[in-house]
């Protein structure tokens, strides 16, 4: 096995965009506490319920820069 470099790391914890069953869905991890206290990461689906058009495409990537900024400064909130 080979070890994956840092901007193939970084690139996974990304929110990126995905054209679901013709509507457009925002996917992404984060990592999240469980109730007995452990550390795992966990992948987020977000639907936007906007069809895969230009228009909402540009409107789901304002949204996942506002998600990604979030989760860069630490202030995601999972709930």
């Amino acid at each position: 096995m080979y070890s994956k470099s840092l901007e193939e790391r970084a690139n996974k914890s990304s929110v990126k965009i995905k054209a679901s069953n013709g509507r457009l869905q925002l996917v992404f991890a984060h990592p999240i506490v469980t109730p007995t206290g452990e550390i795992k990461t966990k992948r987020f689906y977000l639907s936007t319920g906007q069809a895969d058009t230009p228009l909402e495409r540009q409107q789901a990537s304002v949204l996942a820069a506002r998600i990604q900024r979030d989760i860069d400064y630490d202030e995601f909130d999972a709930s």
